[in-house]
């Protein structure tokens, strides 16, 4: 099962990248996904000068246990002005260690989906593709949707997010099905390896 797994995992990994790249490099979906500012050199400044460091950063933020204030920020979420998001004052990783960490990120969720498929051996290509596209579905649920209920992303920004994952993992879910072929043709029906490599 050891090698199947890597195997599994590192194509798996490539398909995956690929595939983000070319959503956000060659198609460009993200391109109208983002707000454009009209003066982002004032927002940063402004930001700046009132930030303390790095971290997430919430508009409105009332101080905890301010029962006023709790009531006029829930209002103001509601009806008005509102912000969610990153800030990094030094700076983030480079393209290419962002790249680096991403593989290695594919890798390790298409090593957990051939370790559940080469456990649960489901006999069909669509039986296969719809056990990889629950898991895709669960983060969808409990990451993606979420992040527009509780962190205001725009509805046209998580589709899209919704479109590339359900669609980057159904790749990986025919390429790790093609993987469990392979290994029946060589090991046998139950894809079993002749001799424990794990």
């Amino acid at each position: 099962m050891c090698k199947k797994v890597i195997i599994g995992a590192l194509l798996g990994g490539v398909v995956l990248l690929l595939w983000q790249f070319a959503v956000r490099e060659l198609l460009g979906i993200y391109d109208d996904a983002f707000v454009k500012l009209k003066a982002p050199a004032a927002v940063e400044k402004v930001l700046k000068e009132n930030l303390d460091g790095s971290g997430m950063i919430v508009i409105p933020h009332p101080e905890p246990g301010d029962t006023d204030a709790e009531a006029k920020a829930m209002e103001k979420l509601t009806t008005g002005f509102s912000l969610f998001g990153a800030v990094n004052l030094a700076g983030r990783n480079s393209f290419g260690t962002a790249l680096g960490i991403q593989f290695a990120l594919n890798v390790l969720a298409s090593a957990v989906l051939m370790f559940v498929l080469l456990a649960a051996n489901p006999s069909t290509l669509g039986s296969r593709i719809a056990l990889v596209l629950c898991f895709a579905m669960f983060a969808v649920l409990t990451e993606l949707i979420p992040n527009w209920n509780w962190g205001g992303a725009s509805l046209t920004y998580i589709g899209k997010q919704i479109g590339e994952q359900i669609v980057g993992w159904a790749l990986v879910g025919l390429v790790l099905a093609k993987v469990m072929d392979k290994c029946k043709a060589c090991c046998g029906s139950d894809g079993a390896d002749a001799t424990p490599d794990a």
